[in-house]
């Protein structure tokens, strides 16, 4: 690390005061190089038309990590564990990068999809669009069981703007459980104009 970036993490560490969780490091919800170690990405999983890759099975400390950004409202470390996903994954041909919308009837306040298509676009170079949107009040996925989630109708994520139209676009998730928000965000993409190339999520969870 070098004396300029040590100084505005002891700097930003006295405005906001947070530590790596696993080196102690001053001034970063966590480490992209204590992060890394952690992933093991598994096989991508084929949902016919959409690729999924995850940095690694919803379990564990990668699952804690989940729990911490959306619920310990910890968005910085969102930003964190994107960048890890777009250094242990290289980027592919595409245009943007689309976060899965925000529930309109969530509290969080924050888009964690978001905060890791920030960090994605930090080390790959792609900016983001947030050019979806949920089609009306819908439940939050996290409180349907399993068949449920996999009955999201067509339609349940809606194109928004035209800033889709004529784009590669890679889709960003926080867990991917059953793989059908992201189906149903990449037909939305398309119904944008747009053509989904991949999703990428931080974790998958773990397979019956």
């Amino acid at each position: 690390m070098s004396i300029p970036e040590a100084v505005l993490r002891f700097g930003t560490h006295l405005l906001w005061p947070s530590a790596c969780p696993f080196c102690g490091a001053l001034g970063v919800p966590a480490c992209v190089t204590c992060l890394l170690p952690l992933m093991a990405p598994p096989l991508p999983a084929d949902l016919g038309p959409l690729t999924i890759e995850a940095g690694g099975i919803h379990e564990g400390v990668l699952r804690d990590l989940v729990l911490e950004l959306k619920y310990g409202r910890n968005r910085p470390l969102g930003v964190a564990m994107g960048r890890a996903l777009g250094r242990i994954f290289p980027k592919p041909s595409c245009h943007i990068l689309v976060p899965v919308p925000l529930h309109a009837d969530s509290g969080r306040g924050y888009n964690q999809s978001r905060a890791l298509a920030e960090g994605i676009s930090r080390e790959w170079g792609v900016p983001v669009a947030d050019g979806l949107q949920w089609n009306g009040l819908r439940a939050a996925q996290t409180s349907l069981e399993e068949e449920e989630r996999r009955r999201m109708p067509a339609g349940a994520i809606l194109p928004r703007g035209k800033e889709l139209a004529g784009k590669e676009a890679v889709i960003v998730d926080d867990v991917s459980t059953t793989g059908t928000t992201l189906l149903r965000a990449a037909e939305a993409v398309a119904r944008g104009g747009g053509r989904a190339v991949l999703a990428l999520a931080w974790t998958i969870a773990p397979k019956a």
